[in-house]
């Protein structure tokens, strides 16, 4: 039987929200814990990819998953170097992918792109309103190598990264899991003015 493993992305610096949107809260729970809550039932384990100043903020929950920096050779280089980390950290035939600032993603998500898993494709992406969505997404374990050799050529876009591979691009009209909370005024948006309407 395949393995599958969870990788969430949570090295930013959210210069543009102005603090770790890892620990903003929504309905009392964290960010980082709903993008863990999406995967759990389905992967074999989760590691979450983050830089050094945070990884003492996370707490793993009942060793849900493990807290890790990305490795030395790929520091700083972004997202993909999050999953390039993830993949060498744990081995395994399949990875999905997310970042911890999508609060509404859900676990229909990942069911609806493993659905279409099949051998000889290196990726499995969502399209949402025309967007290509290669952050929440699975990559086949030989993704990691290309990975790699996009780094170290200073190449650092996840949309570079699928021109060199065998896609299934996955249209999904449910927006909202896929919102993504970059700016305060997202936050005030999406959760905030929300709950105060729910009120």
């Amino acid at each position: 039987m395949e393995k599958i493993a969870g990788i969430l992305l949570a090295g930013g610096k959210s210069r543009r929200f102005g603090s770790p949107k890892a620990f903003l809260q929504m309905d009392g729970k964290y960010f980082y814990q709903y993008s863990v809550d999406s995967m759990r039932e389905i992967v074999d384990s989760i590691v979450i990819v983050t830089n050094t100043e945070l990884k003492a903020s996370f707490h793993a929950e009942e060793d849900t998953f493990t807290i890790i920096t990305d490795q030395k050779n790929v520091k700083g280089l972004g997202p993909l170097a999050g999953i390039c980390t993830g993949m060498k950290y744990i081995s395994a035939d399949w990875y999905m992918t997310a970042p911890i600032d999508v609060p509404f993603i859900n676990t229909a998500v990942f069911h609806t792109l493993l659905s279409y898993k099949k051998d000889g494709i290196a990726a499995i992406v969502p399209v949402v309103s025309g967007e290509i969505q290669p952050l929440i997404a699975i990559y086949h374990h030989s993704v990691k190598e290309v990975i790699l050799d996009q780094l170290q050529k200073e190449l650092l876009s996840a949309h570079q990264l699928l021109e060199n591979l065998h896609v299934i691009y996955v249209p999904i009209e449910e927006e909202r899991c896929f919102y993504n909370v970059n700016r305060r005024e997202d936050y005030n948006r999406w959760i905030v003015d929300q709950k105060n309407e729910n009120k």
